[in-house]
């Protein structure tokens, strides 16, 4: 695991959301602190907070926004890529889909809770989305 994997995993699991994690790691490299990566993308937690777009997913966008957001055309380019190969990998970009459950209902969140979900599954999510970037060289 690379430097980069390993800071997104220890982000996570030290109680950073998945978003969070998977920015904050990629973040200084483009010139944006920690702590305004860990900031912007805290909202996008959960689905962005309804279970949509798994938050390792819009972190990742957010780094490919870093790098090629000069470039709207590459930008969009690289971010369908990225969302084509994660959800090929996992069948979905869905944070619901993704973790069988909505945790936007108390009892999605429950049983996300019981299956110890956050700790294995989204943690998998993040590692993937990270070591995603980092292949195709971010």
């Amino acid at each position: 695991m690379s430097e980069t994997v390993a800071k997104t995993s220890e982000y996570f699991g030290s109680g950073l959301y998945c978003s969070q994690a998977v920015l904050g790691a990629f973040s200084e490299k483009y010139g944006l602190d920690k702590q305004t990566a860990f900031n912007i993308s805290c909202g996008l937690n959960s689905g962005v907070r309804c279970a949509e777009a798994c938050g390792a997913v819009t972190g990742a966008v957010l780094v490919i926004g870093l790098k090629y957001g000069h470039d709207k055309a590459l930008c969009n380019q690289k971010t369908q890529e990225f969302i084509e190969l994660f959800a090929k990998i996992h069948g979905s970009i869905v944070c619901r889909d993704l973790l069988n459950c909505n945790i936007a209902t108390p009892d999605g969140l429950e049983t996300a809770r019981e299956q110890d979900l956050f700790k294995t599954r989204c943690m998998d999510m993040v590692v993937c989305a990270a070591q995603l970037l980092e292949d195709a060289g971010y």
